[in-house]
């Protein structure tokens, strides 16, 4: 199956919705009727084998009507979905255009490829110039297309469901109405509430909304811990890692049936080589090296939930966008809890050595206060958010914008599945563009509900002062920066003023000085230093830990 340009444009998201909203009346009409039939009158006096007769027929009707609501429900979601994705693909496809145009390219709907436009047509040097970027924007147009047959495909799926041509997935049943009815639904955003239906569904129908979603288990709210009996994040989201991981390891093995054979001495171009091999070779290697590190980033969560550090660790969040978050202890049981935000060049396949930071902080938590245990702690190891890849995309703060409300809805469902009476101490620690996340989730419209913050080696953190930051009433800011921390080059720029600056209004840590570069006469900065932070014997460390458990940090700036 092929869709071209033209039928992307000639698609309407509209049209599909008006599916959607025609079954989801359709789907709540059949409810309606079910639970009226479920509040009839128990006969009163009638009784007798026609009494019984009867109330199994209305029983039975009930349910018939539940099963088509439900299969509405389906169609209605397909439908919705199919949209959303119909929509998406026409917003890139103009996007795309946009970025053709000012290139000085043009898109050729027939063939579906990156033209040169006029200006580049008559000049040879330029557009050998531009091939990078022709091929670069040709790639973009090759997804842009590729998910759009998985759209058409969505939306034929949904089409044949709606007129039997294919048959509807089973959904749960329940004889409870009020159940039967929030599993008909879309799941509650709102991580309590979605905490307070997850405590009523049995194991056989959390199971059926892992098969309808293999990401529910990143939904806030859900526990962390449990197993088949009670699954919870832990459960769904380790056997998520299985099947993406498989899933990986297989694009792994089909690219590398594709590699080019004149090209497998080394990877270098022989001189015979045309520019068609050459542009294939091109494509074909940023698929394998996009390939690998997804595939390194599943091997590199899978290593560290395997870490034998006494504490058990938790798979809270994972998705095939390379967002994961493990943590060490339990958040739900835990009185004292941390959240380490990692920042630049921190992918997924880096995992293990952020896992390290946050083991540091825990056993720093743990010296700070040794009434706590091991089970009093736990220490959340978040990359939930797009993290910037090099030092060009640091430099903007949109990830740290956008990525902000991931992190509050992870906080708040921590609160909602937490057990005991007393509300856990929540502190949240963000490490160089990490801080800015933190500051994006704290603005902007954002709430961060927490104790404490700690900003560790911070570029800014999009406000101008502490107290502009949405915490919790009480709530402290903590910053730290390295004497030999490279971030003093780029701080006060677009991202922020400098957290420790006395005009910021932040509490400042000591920490460490940190390795220099250069002569030792210079005392020049380095990149060591900002990772020197959860180095053993740093004050910065015993400050972070001691905050963590709720104490005053033992070593502050005057």
């Amino acid at each position: 199956m092929t869709v071209s340009i033209t039928d992307i444009h000639r698609w309407d998201a509209g049209d599909v919705r008006e599916v959607f909203h025609a079954t989801r009346n359709r789907a709540e009409a059949a409810f309606e009727a079910a639970d009226g039939i479920a509040e009839l009158p128990a006969f009163g006096g009638w009784g007798g084998d026609a009494a019984e007769a009867a109330k199994e027929a209305n029983g039975q009707i009930r349910k018939d009507l539940d099963v088509h609501g439900n299969e509405a429900l389906v169609v209605a979601r397909a439908a919705a979905a199919a949209a959303d994705r119909i929509q998406q693909v026409k917003n890139d496809l103009v996007q795309l255009e946009a970025d053709v145009a000012a290139a000085g390219f043009e898109l050729d709907p027939a063939s579906s490829t990156v033209m040169p436009g006029p200006a580049l047509e008559h000049d040879m040097v330029a557009l050998l110039a531009k091939e990078a970027e022709r091929e670069a924007l040709q790639a973009r147009l090759n997804t842009i297309l590729a998910e759009a047959v998985s759209a058409d495909e969505e939306l034929a799926r949904a089409i044949n469901m709606a007129t039997g041509a294919e048959p509807i997935p089973d959904t749960p049943h329940t004889n409870d109405p009020e159940l039967q009815g929030a599993l008909s639904r879309p799941l509650p955003e709102d991580p309590k509430e979605f905490h307070d239906l997850w405590e009523k569904l049995t194991p056989e129908q959390r199971e059926w909304l892992y098969r309808q979603d293999p990401n529910i288990g990143n939904h806030p709210g859900m526990p962390f811990a449990g197993d088949h009996t009670d699954p919870g994040r832990d459960y769904f989201n380790r056997r998520h890692l299985g099947e993406l991981t498989e899933t990986a390891q297989a694009e792994v093995d089909r690219l590398a049936s594709q590699h080019p054979d004149w090209a497998r001495s080394g990877d270098r171009f022989p001189v015979s080589v045309t520019p068609q091999q050459n542009g294939q070779y091109a494509d074909w290697k940023r698929q394998w090296d996009a390939a690998n590190s997804e595939l390194n980033g599943y091997h590199a969560v899978s290593e560290t939930l395997a870490r034998n550090n006494g504490v058990p660790r938790y798979l809270g969040l994972l998705d095939d966008q390379g967002h994961a978050a493990v943590s060490i202890g339990n958040p739900d049981t835990a009185t004292r809890t941390a959240t380490l935000v990692p920042g630049t060049g921190q992918d997924m396949a880096s995992f293990v050595g952020s896992d390290g930071k946050s083991l540091d902080m825990f056993n720093a938590a743990l010296d700070a206060d040794p009434n706590l245990s091991a089970e009093d702690v736990a220490v959340t190891t978040w990359m939930g958010y797009d993290r910037p890849m090099n030092l060009f995309e640091a430099a903007s703060p949109g990830r740290a914008e956008a990525g902000g409300a991931g992190l509050d809805a992870f906080i708040d469902g921590m609160h909602a599945s937490h057990e005991g009476w007393f509300p856990a101490t929540d502190t949240v620690v963000g490490h160089s563009y990490g801080s800015t996340l933190v500051g994006g989730a704290s603005s902007g419209g954002n709430h961060l509900a927490v104790d404490n913050v700690i900003a560790v080696g911070s570029p800014g953190m999009l406000v101008g002062h502490a107290s502009e930051m949405s915490l919790d009433p009480g709530a402290q800011v903590y910053a730290t920066r390295a004497q030999h921390d490279i971030i003093h080059l780029v701080s006060g720029a677009a991202l922020g003023l400098n957290p420790t600056w006395d005009g910021f209004g932040a509490i400042e840590l000591a920490a460490a000085p940190g390795p220099s570069t250069g002569p030792p006469i210079l005392n020049l900065p380095s990149i060591g230093a900002h990772s020197s932070y959860w180095d053993e014997g740093n004050p910065a460390l015993a400050n972070m830990g001691a905050i963590i458990v709720g104490m005053p940090p033992p070593e502050v700036v005057p």
